[in-house]
């Protein structure tokens, strides 16, 4: 039984030079492609912006540079634009789009930048480079709506029962006592129409993450600012690591979401309706392996011993290293793939890579 494909995965990491040559195809009549700033290696931080609308939307991905289904999302979404489809978002609607913020950790497939920074927990101290042009961006646009993209792990469920959160969202809180106020609820109503829709694709598959308040985070941040602000979390669906469904996900969001705004479709939807979305759970693990023989001491208690993919680059390709954890789903009720190991023996690390071999492409 093949899993999964490596060359697949590899279609995952995207850099500045893969970036480059997508800005370059696109209509320099309706997008405006600039350097907005540097890294902290100097590399570029690119700036996208079209339309020509009174209603300002500010995008960025790539924060966290390992972190790439939604940007190639927004990239589809660019070539129906580029191709003069939906033209009246372009007269609706002005975006500002950061398309990798973190192109040092995009270039090493990591979540922090290049030093060692989570980009998501420095919008206090604005302590990175990269944090300061987000803050400055957004200052200087002023945007109706944020919108903050992200890919979560395949760790998550959306809800308690064996379902992928193949797509999840927040309304991040404003303050401590994650109260709801004005700003809170459009992007909530927002995210409800863009459920409305999504269950007709993956009806158990949409989560909404915690909403626990923390000022360092990007989104909690510029709610607190008063601009409404949506986490888009792409992930995983069953046997699909390259992030396929995802990616067809975020593009049937995004276009709900623009659709919505023009035709107020949103104003149907409440805050309850949000709320009715499942809560992520961290319960599930990429692979479970039962019926194993050993002689380490410290797995004898296990009947099941959990894998994770850790995602790797090695020699500019992106590799999925199966890792024995016990910590990422501490709790996990799940997993993609049940595993019976026939006794084969399992001491270490090593003895997993082996036996995942035979049915597992790596």
């Amino acid at each position: 039984m093949q899993f999964l494909k490596q060359h697949e995965i590899n279609e995952r990491y995207i850099t500045n030079f893969r970036l480059e040559s997508l800005l370059e195809n696109l209509d320099k009549d309706i997008f405006k492609v600039s350097v907005a700033g540097k890294s902290v290696q100097q590399k570029n931080i690119y700036r996208v912006d079209f339309g020509t609308g009174k209603f300002k939307v500010l995008l960025w991905s790539q924060m966290h540079g390992n972190e790439t289904t939604t940007t190639k999302s927004v990239f589809n979404f660019l070539k129906k634009l580029n191709a003069n489809k939906n033209a009246d978002w372009l007269n609706f609607f002005s975006f500002t789009f950061l398309p990798i913020l973190n192109p040092d950790g995009a270039e090493a497939f990591t979540r922090v930048n290049a030093n060692n920074i989570d980009l998501n927990r420095d919008s206090v101290d604005l302590s990175q480079p990269e944090s300061q042009l987000l803050r400055s961006v957004f200052n200087e646009v002023q945007p109706n709506l944020a919108l903050n993209m992200h890919d979560q792990r395949s760790i998550f469920s959306a809800g308690s029962d064996p379902n992928p959160a193949t797509l999840s969202f927040l309304a991040p809180a404003f303050n401590e006592t994650c109260d709801i106020n004005d700003v809170r609820t459009f992007a909530m109503q927002l995210i409800a129409n863009m459920n409305d829709v999504l269950k007709n694709y993956a009806p158990y598959n949409i989560g909404r993450f915690d909403d626990s308040f923390n000022i360092n985070c990007i989104g909690d941040m510029f709610t607190h600012l008063s601009v409404p602000t949506i986490l888009f979390e792409a992930g995983f669906a069953s046997n699909d690591y390259q992030r396929k469904k995802a990616v067809k996900l975020v593009d049937i969001s995004l276009e709900t979401l623009l659709k919505g705004i023009i035709s107020k479709e949103y104003e149907k939807f409440t805050v309850a309706d949000y709320l009715k979305i499942p809560e992520n759970e961290k319960n599930f693990v990429d692979i479970v392996i039962e019926n194993y023989a050993t002689t380490n001491p410290d797995f004898y208690k296990y009947s099941q011993l959990p894998i994770v993919f850790k995602e790797k680059i090695i020699n500019k390709q992106l590799i999925l290293i199966p890792e024995i954890d016990f910590d990422s789903a501490s709790q996990f009720k799940f997993a993609h793939l049940v595993l019976d190991a026939n006794k084969v023996i399992i001491n270490n690390q090593k003895d997993v890579e082996n036996l995942l071999e035979k049915v597992v492409i790596l």
